[in-house]
């Protein structure tokens, strides 16, 4: 009996001792969800220097107008302001992960688009270009539910020596013989006009992939700058070099790369493996940017959260969230229906000698 009762008093002694050495999960009140979130910021995102946040300054001064006893809605309005002084179209908060959102929850994303204007028209588009009555031969690639397109591909009209492409999102999938069939069509052809309008993202790997295609050897095109602890000083850099694509389609010619705000993340990687590439020239609207890897979490109070942990410097030394300018800088004429000038500039550029 007695080493039984010894038992229950050791039991006791160590869960007792664990309760004190265990840190307490912190109350979800208001001033607890605000300094955990300050705190993420500062210690996990990766360009408050380059996007000349001083994060400390910043969130004590808003910190004095938060109280425990506003509402939810006053609260997330609060840290929304720490939210969109990063610029940065990857770090948002919401109420819930993007699947769980409802139109009345709460969101806070960081526009890319505002500003500029509208550098892409469909109607335009089909029209006068890539529609079944103006190019029957264009060939159209669907997703596997036949109600959008993985990429058209084939000339424009009046120009059959120059192949032109339109991939709207990299969040597809496609197999190699069909980019090879692609990359084998447009080696025919003097010059290409690769359209990444509209395409927000999606793999960088296939962003990679197709890019490989235009390079004859390995070549550098920047580097990753990844925050990796909490200090302002904890970072560490990581290379990136392009392996020519193990294929008999290179493409050697002239390329006009069409871009506009929407190009991001993705479509970013795209675009900066082609940098380094003499023959490739960007036509168009300046680009969105979205350089950085993403780390996502939840909050005290279950409120969701995504921050860039890191951003990409190009092989000449630029820092690319924010974007880049196009080589050829064009607006689109939304009063003129019958012509695309991004599209046309691009073909007088491909067809210079």
């Amino acid at each position: 009996m007695k080493k039984y009762i010894v038992f229950i008093i050791a039991v006791m002694f160590f869960a007792s001792c664990e309760e004190v050495l265990m840190e307490k999960e912190p109350k979800a009140n208001n001033l607890n969800v605000f300094d955990e979130y300050a705190t993420l910021i500062k210690e996990k995102y990766g360009m408050l220097e380059f996007k000349k946040v001083d994060i400390d300054a910043l969130s004590a001064n808003v910190r004095a107008s938060v109280t425990n006893e506003m509402s939810e809605k006053e609260l997330f309005e609060k840290l929304s302001q720490l939210t969109l002084s990063l610029r940065d179209g990857h770090s948002n908060l919401f109420e819930a992960a993007e699947k769980d959102l409802t139109e009345n929850s709460f969101q806070t994303s960081f526009d890319i688009l505002e500003g500029y204007p509208e550098a892409f028209n469909m109607d335009i588009m089909i029209n006068n270009y890539i529609g079944k009555k103006i190019n029957p031969e264009l060939k159209v690639l669907p997703d596997e539910s036949k109600e959008s397109i993985r990429a058209v591909y084939g000339t424009l009209p009046g120009h059959a020596d120059i192949a032109y492409v339109w991939i709207p999102s990299w969040d597809i999938s496609f197999e190699d013989a069909e980019i090879e069939e692609m990359f084998a069509f447009f080696k025919e052809k003097k010059g290409l006009i690769f359209d990444i309008r509209q395409n927000g993202g999606g793999d960088p790997v296939l962003a990679t992939k197709f890019a490989s295609y235009f390079i004859t050897k390995d070549t550098y095109t920047g580097y990753e700058r990844f925050k990796i602890g909490p200090g302002a000083e904890d970072f560490k850099d990581s290379r990136t070099i392009l392996h020519p694509a193990k294929s008999d389609n290179l493409f050697p010619g002239k390329v006009a790369v069409l871009i506009d705000r929407n190009v991001y993340s993705a479509s970013l990687t795209f675009s900066y493996s082609l940098f380094p590439v003499e023959n490739v020239t960007f036509v168009g609207q300046r680009a969105g940017g979205g350089s950085g890897s993403v780390a996502d979490g939840y909050l005290l109070n279950g409120w969701y959260w995504s921050l860039s942990v890191s951003e990409y410097i190009d092989y000449q030394g630029n820092h690319l969230d924010d974007g880049f300018d196009p080589d050829i800088a064009v607006d689109l004429n939304l009063e003129d229906k019958t012509k695309d000038e991004i599209i046309e500039r691009a073909l007088v550029h491909l067809s210079a000698q």
